[in-house]
Formats: structure tokens, sequence, C-alpha cells
């Protein structure tokens, strides 16, 4: 029990950081925002409901390439 406590105490840390603070800095707009949400949430349901804990090797690499690449995609509109 104190196990899965960590790990979801860990993945609320990476939402705060991740989620808030990299998509405003990027300035992303509100769907954008949600889709990251959306795609994180869902990953971590399916791997909870799949292996019983929060696997984070399974549940963060997506979100994170995600956010970066929503991130690129708006530094590079931002550009032109």
């Amino acid at each position: 029990m104190e196990k899965i406590f960590l790990q979801f105490l860990t993945l609320g840390i990476y939402v705060l950081f991740m989620g808030f603070c990299f998509c405003d800095f990027f300035k992303l707009n509100i769907r954008r925002k949600l889709l990251w949400f959306l795609t994180f949430l869902f990953i971590a349901v399916y791997v909870f409901k799949t292996r019983n804990d929060f696997d984070l090797g399974l549940i963060l690499p997506l979100p994170t390439l995600l956010a970066m690449m929503l991130g690129w995609m708006v530094k590079k509109k931002d550009a032109k």
C-alpha cells in the first residue's frame, strides 16, 4: 500500500511540474494542455488496471515526449 501511495505521489508531482510549469512556459493553448493531461491520465489508468501498480517506467515516457513535442511545435510556430 505504501508503494502505491509513493508512486501516486510521484505521479502527482510529475503532473504538477510537467503539466503546469512546462506547458505554461511554452504557453500551450487549453486544447493542447487537455490533450496532454488526457493522454497522461489514459496511460496511467491503463497501466494501473493491467499491472495493479503504477509502473513509472511505462507511464512517464509517452507524456514526456508529447509535452516536448507540443512545446517544440509552439516554439517553431512562434519563430515564424
